[in-house]
């Protein structure tokens, strides 16, 4: 009986078992989507991670479709699940969720970047089916967060969900959906690390009896520590919030000489085990990695990780890609990520809103020092339920994502405007207060392009700025940044955006700076905007961050520019992740210190008109010789960010192979005149 209840489990949902007596279930299959609402309608059948935007949204289109739809699912309840208590977990819903069991009101959730848990226990009887419908609305709303942005708001459940099935006791999985553990280091060194493990405890009727939890630290195959405790916190207070948890359990070790995770260069993971137990059975648990460090900016020196100088360096990251939106599977993580590194990012700034779980995980364990942030994106408005709405997006923020050793920073707004609303300065003072409550180790951070009080309310500042491409000109930067930190010496300042258009489409062999709002976006641009910009930002050492905006071309439906509209071609490398930009080279050749870079810029402009050109390469391999059918032009080489030029080179009418070669490496390619 137990392998045919084994067998249909498997059958009608898939399922996986951690290792207690707690069963995650993960209901990726079988779901029907309608549109609207319809008590009785079949709908269509799709699969999580699933957006019904993926072909509207992506080219141009503003009026994707913005309002109500219904996935709807039938649940098996085994009658082996009498006794026992049932969650469910939806990892993401844009923008409101309401949960019906049956045609009985659940819960709601009001957020479409962060998860939520709603127990069914009530709603559900042992070996009987039952309909589960999640009404999905993703309409624009002035009481959630973001109320608007230059990004799309693609409708769905496009990250997942779960059924976890646990005891009547059990480490408590609705706290803010949280994993219910929270690791807290303190006075890490390369001596020794504090660590403090609290865990939340659930129990329907609040009996926490004849209980054990023991919390074990891993060091690869090895356990290094272990702690046993059956004492209940006196007062369960982790947060300090108006939303006290049930139960509270807290333990404390201190490890001498930790391996610290050390960046890029050493990600090194520890993995700490929860494991709860009722009359000496185990019946739950969890388990997380954890990473030692510690770090600090500096006004004058910039970052700090583990005590020594940690530039960052990196790109901005929305959730979107071509033919998928805002529905990424876990290999398309990966692709992002192994292209982020091949540029040689030590950092990412996951903007504009919370980003799946699996992606911090990347960032943990790529060691990529991560930046996430709540959707407070350009406007304010002093409607209470907005304001409570931002307050509970930091809290899942912060809680869902606590363990993760990458992120070291929260941020708080992204280019947030007194000018088009109302002003947003009390409520920054605010979110910053609650921040360093909910958690005292990391900074609070903000992205501004305005000159405004708050900009130094958080901890930490960086700035969105486009010197050379939406008007001014590109060395500018440079000096706007030395007068803004003349006048603030005081503060932590980074760049956390800048950028040009730029379309693999379009090429032509003069320069000239392109209307940013017109359908002309050629890539050499792009690429002598990267490269003016990249010579200011690498000589002024104070900066704390720099974030390219940014490393993929995204959709934004409101956008009709360059090539292709609905799309912003900012990025390093295309919307389907098919071609890297020479841009992307670029920075591979600053930023890469593992790879050697030989590249010919401008290479996909190969109908030239003039009878002469400008040939750039990027190298970071020292220098390079170029030959033109041939002929020799003499060796150069790089500057201080790592460009070759040759000047006056004759190309001649017809074919011109086009070759660079040092020691280790050649490139090639071809024109034609």
């Amino acid at each position: 009986m137990k392998t045919t209840i084994q067998i249909l489990l498997f059958t009608i949902l898939s399922f996986s078992i951690s290792a207690s007596a707690t069963e995650t279930l993960t209901l990726h299959h079988g779901w029907h989507i309608i549109r609207g609402f319809d008590a009785f309608a079949k709908g269509e059948p799709v699969d999580l991670p699933h957006t019904w935007n993926a072909a509207d949204g992506m080219y141009g289109n503003t009026d994707y479709y913005r309002g109500l739809s219904t996935y709807r699912k039938a649940l098996h309840v085994p009658v082996e699940w009498e006794g026992k208590r049932i969650f469910l977990k939806v990892d993401a819903a844009q923008t409101i969720a309401d949960v019906f069991v049956d045609n009985q009101f659940v819960m709601q959730h009001r957020g479409g970047y962060t998860a939520f848990v709603a127990e069914l226990t009530d709603f559900l009887q042992p070996g009987k089916d039952a309909k589960l419908d999640i009404l999905v609305n993703n309409t624009a709303n002035v009481d959630i967060a973001p109320i608007c942005g230059d990004f799309n708001i693609f409708g769905g459940l496009y990250r997942g969900v779960q059924l976890l099935i646990t005891e009547d006791l059990c480490i408590d999985p609705t706290y803010y959906a949280s994993s219910g553990v929270f690791f807290t280091q303190t006075e890490v060194s390369e001596q020794q690390a504090k660590l403090r493990v609290t865990t939340l405890l659930s129990h329907p009727e609040k009996k926490y009896e004849d209980f054990e939890l023991e919390f074990q630290l891993w060091e690869g195959n090895k356990q290094i520590r272990k702690l046993t405790s059956s004492v209940l916190d006196i007062a369960p207070d982790l947060f300090q919030t108006s939303h006290l948890p049930e139960a509270q359990v807290t333990m404390n070790m201190e490890i001498k000489k930790p391996r610290l995770w050390n960046g890029t260069q050493d990600p090194f993971l520890y993995k700490g085990i929860v494991i709860l137990r009722q009359n000496g059975m185990e019946i739950d648990r969890r388990e997380e990695e954890v990473g030692f460090r510690y770090f600090h900016a500096d006004p004058e020196k910039g970052f700090f990780l583990n005590g020594r100088p940690y530039r960052l360096l990196g790109a901005n990251y929305h959730q979107d890609r071509a033919e998928r939106a805002s529905a990424l599977h876990p290999k398309d993580y990966m692709e992002d990520f192994d292209l982020m590194q091949e540029m040689g990012s030590n950092a990412v700034r996951f903007c504009h809103y919370p980003h799946a779980k699996f992606a911090y995980q990347q960032a943990d364990r790529r060691g990529l020092v991560s930046w996430p942030e709540i959707p407070f994106v350009n406007v304010f408005v002093n409607n209470p339920a907005y304001k409570e709405n931002l307050r509970q997006q930091l809290h899942e923020l912060i809680l869902q994502n606590y363990n993760h050793p990458s992120i070291l920073f929260w941020g708080l707004f992204n280019e947030i405007n007194s000018g088009w609303m109302e002003r947003p300065s009390l409520m920054v003072k605010e979110l910053h207060q609650l921040a360093r409550q909910l958690d005292p180790t990391r900074p609070t951070m903000g992205a501004s392009n305005q000159n405004d009080d708050f900009n130094g309310f958080t901890d930490l500042i960086a700035f969105n700025k486009y010197f050379g491409w939406y008007g001014n000109d590109f060395h500018e930067m440079g000096e706007w940044i030395d007068q803004e930190h003349a006048n603030h010496p005081g503060r932590m300042m980074g760049v956390s955006e800048y950028g040009a258009g730029g379309s693999v489409y379009q090429q032509i062999d003069t320069l000239v700076h392109p209307d940013p709002w017109g359908a002309w976006h050629p890539e050499n641009w792009q690429t002598l905007y990267h490269i003016e910009n990249w010579k200011q930002l690498q000589q002024r050492e104070f900066l704390w961050c720099n974030f390219i905006w940014c490393m993929f071309d995204f959709s934004v439906a409101s956008r009709k520019e360059g090539s292709v509209f609905g799309r912003n071609d900012k990025g390093m490398v295309t919307y389907d992740r098919q071609v890297k930009k020479d841009s992307f080279y670029f920075y591979k050749a600053n930023w890469n210190k593992n790879e050697n870079v030989l590249y010919i810029a401008d290479r996909r402009n190969d109908q030239r008109r003039q009878p002469e050109t400008t040939i750039q390469v990027f190298s970071n391999c020292g220098e390079a010789e170029l030959f033109v059918n041939g002929v020799s032009f003499g060796k150069r080489a790089p500057d201080a960010v790592h460009v070759l030029t040759w000047d006056h080179i004759p190309i001649q009418k017809g074919e011109n192979r086009i070759e660079v070669k040092n020691k280790t490496m050649k490139d090639e390619c071809t024109w034609w005149r």
